[in-house]
Formats: C-alpha cells, structure tokens, sequence
C-alpha cells in the first residue's frame, strides 16, 4: 500500500492550527484553575469568640500575598 504525503500548505495549516488549539485549551485550563474561590460561613455567639475563631482560620487559607487586605471581620473593617 502506498501512503499519500498531504500537500506542505495543508501540513502546515495543520500544524498551526494545532498550535493555536492546545495553547487556547492551555489557557482555558489555567483560567479555570486559577479561578478565586469564595466560602461562605456563618457563625454566631454571644461573645463573639466564633467569629474570631473563623477569621483566624480564613487567614490562614488565603495566599501571603493577599494577606494584609483580603481578610475582614463581620463588621467590615479590615482585620489587625
């Protein structure tokens, strides 16, 4: 059986849309991997103690660069 070389044009209209195919899924992949999440908790005590207890585990998951901002009480200020 003889094989049939395609053309160099279509070889390379081929390859390039290869190219373009892997690097979008690349990135869709990326976009959907570094995507924030967000996580909702509700808490509630006479002293208050459940809400520190909730903002001291949320500043523990969020990245060290975000730190100083990200992190906020129930009231809306921002935590020392």
């Amino acid at each position: 059986m003889m094989s049939r070389k395609l053309p160099l044009w279509l070889r390379f209209f081929a390859l390039v849309g290869l190219v373009i195919f892997a690097t979008g899924a690349g990135l869709l992949a990326y976009r959907y991997y570094a995507r924030p999440v967000t996580l909702t908790v509700a808490v509630g005590s006479i002293d208050g103690e459940a809400a520190k207890a909730m903002s001291a585990m949320a500043s523990e998951l969020i990245p060290r660069q975000r730190r100083p901002d990200a992190v906020q009480h129930c009231s809306g200020h921002p935590q020392e």
